[in-house]
């Protein structure tokens, strides 16, 4: 039986694949800082009391502790495990975690890094993305035996590297959030009333509010460390100086100029018209999801 254990696993995220590889028949302990033992027997896992004891009898350390802790765990825990097994992460950011465990693992030792781009609410991983990285001659046996046991649940796996990781993930997720969060202060600062507002939303514009409410019900603690990500700042910068550029152009009625910015943001993005139409089938799904709900 192949024997896990889940650092931070008294968290959600570290739960969630403690409880996910005890399905598969795997022996699990987590450990957590805040010593959450009824979290492991809610769990019907084992609890690690001793914490290094059960890192150099494992064959597998997961580390699914804050991003700004990810690197500070590997340098403690990967020097004492065994020959064989697998040091893998689950967090949002790649390059400082994949060096950490590559630098601090001992010979023998193999290094993953995992980002499972779908959070704790999710039943399974059915219809999921997650990315893996390898850690180049850290790479062997469980990069196939990870892979192959997702996409065996219906996971969409994506295989890239680490800097290429954290440059697309500085768009697609720090950008995107920074974006929704943006548009959740300002409603704050504005003191809209956005449950009043519900009368008058369109199908697409109540879309957008409860993605932004999505964004806002999370842990305000992950998604400021994902802003860590030391390519998010250009990105940021660049927004915020394209508002800006869109904000003037408004305010002094210079239509012209707005039109110009949005056809060749149009031009860039490609195939805006599949967009449309996807976005139109999403719009579709909510109206008539409301029309069960009033029939109900």
């Amino acid at each position: 039986m192949t024997r896990m254990l889940v650092l931070g696993g008294t968290g959600e995220t570290g739960s969630w694949f403690a409880k996910y590889f005890k399905e598969k028949g795997f022996d699990i302990a987590i450990w957590g800082p805040s010593g959450k033992v009824a979290i492991a027997e809610k769990l019907g896992v084992r609890y690690a009391h001793e914490i290094m004891k059960e890192v150099n009898e494992s064959d597998i350390v997961l580390l699914s502790v804050p991003i700004n802790k990810t690197s500070e765990m590997a340098k403690k825990v990967a020097p004492h495990m065994k020959p064989g097994s697998l040091i893998m992460d689950v967090t949002s950011l790649k390059s400082d975690p994949i060096r950490a465990m590559t630098t601090y693992t001992p010979k023998g030792v193999e290094v993953l890094g995992t980002h499972p781009l779908f959070g704790p609410t999710m039943p399974t991983m059915r219809g999921q993305t997650i990315i893996l990285t390898p850690a180049g001659r850290k790479t062997g046996k469980w990069l196939h035996i990870i892979r192959s046991l997702f996409e065996s649940d219906g996971a969409e796996i994506e295989i890239l590297s680490a800097e290429e990781h954290d440059n697309i993930m500085a768009v697609v997720q720090a950008l995107t959030h920074f974006a929704y969060i943006g548009l959740g202060a300002a409603l704050r600062t504005l003191d809209f009333d956005v449950e009043r507002s519900r009368k008058f939303m369109s199908p697409v514009y109540e879309i957008m509010i409860d993605f932004v409410g999505r964004i806002l019900d999370q842990n305000p603690e992950l998604y400021a460390s994902i802003q860590k990500n030391p390519k998010a700042m250009r990105v940021r910068q660049t927004f915020i100086l394209e508002c800006m550029r869109l904000c003037e152009m408004a305010d002094a009625g210079d239509e012209e100029g707005f039109k110009r910015i949005m056809r060749k943001a149009a031009k860039h993005y490609g195939k805006t018209h599949e967009a449309l139409m996807r976005s139109d089938r999403l719009i579709n799904d909510r109206i008539k999801d409301k029309e069960k709900q009033e029939y109900a």
